[in-house]
């Protein structure tokens, strides 16, 4: 189904462009011709359909040629995070049985040295020039017929929290979140979507790739994100969109010009964009801000602001083809604008994940009362708008009263020395947690005036006890914080209890 959906696109798109990067413009009918032989390639090297193969690549024009010819060829891509140490590769490659691994030459390398990959197992390309070159004499290879429900990806967990677990994701699931997220913010075929993101993300990977297929609309394609750089980058590409996290758009306010330059820019779209950052980018840059809710395993999305019904502060409202509820403990719905964990249930075949690899138990438990619980926190107003409150185990219990990270976190970042701020809770024998506050200052920062600064935006116990001044706040690619890499109380930080009593 991906690889006729594919086929479909590239021969109504034909000569349009699908891909820039830099100077290279790659159109849907030469993807296609790229694909097919690479495909065959990929066989010659006995890749079959079924195989489950690693893909590790950079951002470049490299990894979709891998990625939709593995699909052409009914194989399963595992995409491989690009900071996945030796031991989470070995995991993997474990876990999901991959004996064949694809993706440009420094990445199979590091995959060789990190993990004692087999480097006889791998096929890696310094360019896509070069991989282009070494498909151009290959006869096209035979699409794999694939159904909806076909196994599409294995989408792996970055294993910092624990052994890492493999989220399988169908063609259909796939197909889906692209289809409806370009219905729901109006995503045209004259687009351009500029990616920052690496492509082993679903973010990019729905919001970008799959909508392309979906409208045939095209991607300027980044190597890394470079703040400084980005709406340079816009105007140059003549981008019309692009996908975000929140920490992404902390970034690139802090390097915007006072007067904006001309730009085509008119969307963006993702998750974790408070409402300060959504303010900017919308009033400052004009830039429309859809953000929205989602997550591997609902394949990509669940909610979104959509075009003409966005509402600032929140996630938006459920897709058609899912079902979105807030229960309790005990699975009971709670009453509009209640907190409870966001579950979800599809009201279509194949577009949430079929289970994690390997792991019927877990999946059973995260699917039971035939709810997917997602395991995060929020709220729906009376006209489904939702709320996202965090994590269930990011919320903090503090002295019997719950704290919720991003409140703390708001109040914090409005403090005009403070440039990040990251907030977690950390064990306490007497109160159970203590709030803790992590801070990458913006000039001169006085932590001892903090409880002075939070008098009247904050509770008395949602106040940090805890303050750690910090250069940098520890990130995963995707620029995403790592909190669980900040739940200890290390012995510089500055205590405030005095300064709360």
């Amino acid at each position: 189904m991906f690889a006729a959906t594919l086929k479909q696109r590239c021969e109504t798109s034909g000569d349009a462009p699908f891909l820039l990067q830099d100077d290279k413009v790659i159109s849907w009918a030469g993807l296609l011709d790229v694909v097919t032989r690479t495909a065959t390639l990929l066989q010659s090297n006995g890749v079959r359909a079924g195989d489950r193969v690693l893909l590790a690549c950079g951002n470049t024009p490299t990894f979709p040629y891998l990625w939709f010819a593995l699909r052409w060829l009914g194989a399963t891509c595992v995409p491989l995070h690009n900071q996945a140490t030796g031991a989470h590769i070995r995991q993997v490659v474990a876990d999901a049985g991959i004996e064949f691994a694809v993706g440009d030459t420094a990445s199979i390398a590091r995959l060789v040295a990190d993990a004692g990959f087999d480097p006889g197992h791998t096929l890696g390309f310094a360019t896509a020039g070069e991989l282009e070159h070494a498909v151009a004499g290959l006869a096209p290879h035979p699409m794999h017929e694939a159904e909806l429900d076909a196994e599409s990806s294995l989408l792996y967990t970055s294993g910092t929290t624990g052994p890492p677990k493999g989220a399988v994701l169908s063609d259909g699931a796939f197909l889906a979140g692209g289809r409806e997220l370009a219905d729901a913010i109006g995503i045209r075929a004259d687009d351009r979507i500029m990616v920052a993101l690496p492509l082993f993300h679903t973010n990019p990977q729905v919001y970008a790739v799959m909508t392309a297929i979906a409208t045939g609309c095209s991607l300027a394609l980044l190597e890394k994100f470079e703040p400084a750089k980005f709406l340079e980058q816009a105007i140059r590409y003549e981008a019309t969109g692009f996908t975000y996290v929140g920490t992404m758009l902390a970034m690139l306010v802090r390097k915007l010009p006072e007067h904006i330059p001309p730009h085509k820019l008119r969307f963006c779209t993702g998750g974790g964009a408070p409402v300060g950052l959504w303010t900017t980018i919308e009033d400052h840059v004009g830039v429309e801000v859809h953000e929205l809710y989602g997550m591997t395993e609902t394949g990509g999305w669940v909610t979104a602001n959509r075009s003409g019904q966005r509402r600032r502060g929140t996630c938006g409202t459920v897709r058609p083809d899912m079902d979105l509820a807030i229960l309790d403990a005990n699975d009971v719905p709670v009453a509009p604008g209640e907190p409870g964990q966001i579950c979800v249930r599809p009201r279509a075949a194949s577009v949430l994940f079929d289970g994690y690899h390997g792991k019927a138990e877990l999946t059973l438990q995260k699917v039971r009362n035939l709810w997917f619980h997602t395991g995060d926190m929020g709220a729906v107003d009376d006209e489904g708008y939702l709320v996202f409150h965090g994590r269930a185990d990011d919320m903090i219990r503090r002295a019997g009263e719950n704290v919720r990270p991003a409140d703390v976190e708001a109040a914090i970042a409005e403090h005009p020395a403070v440039d990040e701020v990251a907030v977690v809770g950390v064990p306490d024998e007497v109160v159970g947690q203590e709030v803790r506050a992590v801070v990458v200052p913006r000039g001169e920062f006085d932590p001892l005036a903090l409880p002075a600064f939070l008098d009247g935006k904050l509770p008395k116990f949602a106040w940090p006890r805890y303050i750690s001044v910090r250069p940098a706040l520890p990130k995963t690619a995707t620029q995403k914080v790592r909190s669980a890499l900040l739940r200890t109380h290390e012995s510089d930080d500055v205590d405030l209890r005095g300064a709360r009593s």
